[in-house]
């Protein structure tokens, strides 16, 4: 046994296997396509090293286990699988393809968020483990990297139930000992001890210390034998008193000591909640609601992409004047070109093939698909109305974050004009993410997800433009075409 190559097909031609989207102790995620629909899905089965594993059928049994838990949760913070299946002698769960990154990736690209942002995503979290515990179970790895954040809505979806048992509350029970450190309380280190949902308290608030200092907290066991817990206001003075004191509550090494229940422990957060609340000011308020109502419009417009390519946030009248002939355009556009596929990549987070789909349309529209490159002739003479359509769509389909005219924006931020000065071109690579520490980055090491850099999609590769300065002659056009 092995692991699957793109490709292959499971289940009589249902499933087509599309690329390994991460690997886990004993586990394989797979992206995959749902025919006759063409849905994508995921399909997490055991990896190549555990299936040759002596105990094989032991790691089996446990991953049914899992497919099987999973399989009775339905919350809107819960992976949701859709059919567990067996493939020859391969168990494997289909599940909801999340598009987007773990929370780890989100603070890390962002290099820290907001507290409010943090808590935000703490409680939709803390619902779900809420409710699995209803079920009977605790989850027993909660961390950064089981935290999905589903692009199209910034929404945040619990992963990987591996390490899911049963439980009763404060009962003696025999698990597995695995654990991740640093988000693992003591009782997790020994075999048999009591467990409850106090367990996944100390491992939710971890997280929290985490997305709020991007510090490992010290594991319980170093802890346990003196090292002290540095609260989490040291690294990020920005940690509110109220905040500071929950995690450090929750992360308690004695059990007994912790909140017995993730509503004990969230209470602590939605008291800090309210307090933000009434200590921020009118204006404040104001923008917060300004921004939400201009998430849930970008959101809408996300969803409702395949009926109509209109934006609906708020524009100035050019901005108004430009989606509203987005559709328009795109049905009357180079008759050869089609951006479905576009569409298609944009909306479902697919960055790196939507980035190689862009590069393939304006070679069509160049008439430059043998030769696979530009040259400054063919940069001034892109079409306009094309050129708007692609930057629409990156620039919605990423919420702003991608698109020619947000690199356009960035450059002239820098001080750059429709010449070519090496200079601000190097600081621009570096501010998008396309060099780091002074070396350019291959295409293959670029970040094709959304929480790259501003303005770092789409690229295209360099070997697309065929000459020094591409930049420049680019942001030449779209000035022409008032884009």
């Amino acid at each position: 046994m092995s692991n699957w190559k793109p490709g292959t097909r499971l289940q009589n031609g249902r499933y087509e296997i599309k690329k390994v989207l991460g690997y886990g102790g004993s586990g394989i995620t797979y992206h995959a396509t749902e025919y006759p629909q063409g849905h994508p899905v995921a399909i997490k089965t055991l990896n190549a090293i555990i299936q040759n594993e002596p105990d094989f059928s032991k790691h089996q049994e446990r991953f049914i286990q899992e497919a099987f838990c999973l399989a009775k949760c339905n919350h809107p913070h819960v992976i949701k699988v859709h059919s567990v299946c067996q493939e020859g002698q391969l168990w494997c769960m289909v599940m909801d393809y999340v598009a987007g990154g773990t929370i780890r990736q989100y603070v890390n690209y962002k290099n820290g968020i907001t507290e409010e942002e943090a808590l935000n995503y703490i409680q939709q979290i803390g619902s779900a483990l809420t409710y699995i515990h209803e079920q009977g179970f605790i989850h027993r790895d909660v961390k950064p990297g089981n935290i999905m954040l589903r692009k199209r809505d910034m929404q945040a979806i619990l992963i990987d139930f591996g390490l899911a048992r049963e439980f009763v509350q404060d009962k003696i029970q025999t698990h597995t000992n695995s654990r991740t450190e640093s988000f693992a309380p003591l009782e997790q280190y020994e075999l048999t001890a009591k467990r409850g949902a106090y367990t996944d308290v100390y491992a939710l608030a971890a997280t929290l210390y985490y997305v709020l200092t991007l510090q490992l907290p010290f594991p319980s066991p170093f802890r346990q034998q003196g090292a002290t817990l540095i609260p989490p206001q040291q690294h990020n003075p920005n940690i509110s008193d109220t905040v500071n004191v929950a995690i450090l509550q929750g992360m308690e090494l004695r059990s007994e000591k912790r909140p017995q229940s993730i509503q004990e422990w969230l209470k602590l957060l939605t008291e800090k909640k309210v307090t933000i609340a009434r200590q921020r000011t009118l204006r404040n308020s104001r923008q917060v609601m300004l921004n939400a109502a201009r998430k849930e419009q970008l959101a809408t417009a996300t969803v409702s992409r395949s009926s109509s390519l209109k934006d609906t946030t708020p524009k100035s009248p050019k901005d108004t004047k430009t989606a509203q002939n987005v559709s328009k355009i795109a049905s009357i556009s180079h008759s050869r070109v089609n951006y479905k596929n576009l569409e298609e990549f944009l909306s479902t987070g697919k960055l790196k093939e939507a980035d190689q789909e862009t590069a393939k349309i304006i070679l069509k529209i160049t008439n430059r698909e043998k030769a696979g490159w530009l040259d400054q002739h063919h940069v001034e003479n892109l079409p306009c109305q094309e050129l708007e359509i692609i930057n629409q769509l990156w620039h919605e389909g990423s919420n702003g974050h991608f698109g020619f005219s947000v690199q356009k924006k960035l450059y002239q931020q820098l001080g750059g004009n429709q010449n070519y000065d090496a200079k601000i071109w190097r600081d621009f690579a570096q501010k998008v993410g396309w060099k780091q520490h002074k070396n350019w980055l291959s295409y293959k090491d670029l970040n094709f997800n959304l929480w790259a850099p501003q303005g770092h999609l789409p690229m295209l590769g360099m070997e697309f433009w065929g000459f020094t300065g591409w930049l420049t002659v680019l942001i030449r056009q779209l000035d022409n075409c008032q884009i």
